[in-house]
């Protein structure tokens, strides 16, 4: 199932010190496709999400070796001096791990709001999720296509169902108990993960909070 696969891919990312970016680079892509398990709504957030994960994978690709852990990978970057500051060149693979953290957070916001079992409905949850991580950084326009796109979430069953990969007529407790295990088991496994990521990012002075 794709939801096991995501979490064995990410487990194997952070040994707790250092983020590993080859491994980093294949739990991106296996997290790639339980997005678009995800439906229509998600479609915008994964087409952004392969757009970034491109860029990191180009940097990758050309320099594997000083590219070995996501901090080595930024400090090439930042001696190469294609970046003024902490305003990132548009088209580098920091731009690329920039946004694909928030995306990353924002997912992880949406996913805990299916585990309790009174939690909001999946547009609601998305909508405070997308306020707390992503659209502090989107201009009008990006607002205004992320909110568009995320107002076609189905309701929580049914959004359930495509995570828990059964129909809808099959999800019972025993389906929801599985999946809730599982959603715990990839914030579990995120969480520290995405707090490294960022202390790299602040400790280069990297983190570009422009709007976009």
């Amino acid at each position: 199932e794709k939801l096991d696969e995501v979490i064995r891919a990410f487990a194997k990312v952070f040994d707790g010190r250092e983020i590993d970016t080859a491994k980093l680079l294949k739990a991106l892509k296996a997290h790639l496709e339980l997005m678009r398990s995800g439906g229509a709504a998600m479609c915008l957030v994964a087409k952004d999400f392969e757009y970034n994960v491109l860029k990191v994978a180009t940097l990758y690709k050309k320099s594997p070796k000083e590219c070995k852990t996501l901090a080595s990978m930024l400090e090439l970057e930042r001696e190469s001096g294609i970046h003024d500051g902490n305003i990132l060149h548009e088209a580098s693979a920091a731009m690329g791990l920039l946004w694909i953290r928030r995306s990353l957070a924002f997912q992880l916001e949406l996913y805990a709001s299916l585990i309790p079992s009174d939690g909001d409905e999946p547009k609601a949850a998305a909508y405070d999720a997308y306020q707390n991580t992503l659209s502090p950084y989107h201009g009008w326009m990006l607002r205004t296509a992320f909110s568009a796109s995320l107002s076609q979430l189905p309701d929580r069953p049914v959004f359930m169902s495509k995570f828990a990969e059964v129909d809808i007529e099959e999800l019972d407790h025993e389906h929801e108990y599985k999946l809730k295990k599982k959603l715990r088991a990839l914030i579990g496994t995120l969480e520290p993960l995405l707090s490294v990521w960022k202390d790299n990012f602040d400790e280069m002075n990297m983190e570009d909070t422009r709007r976009v």
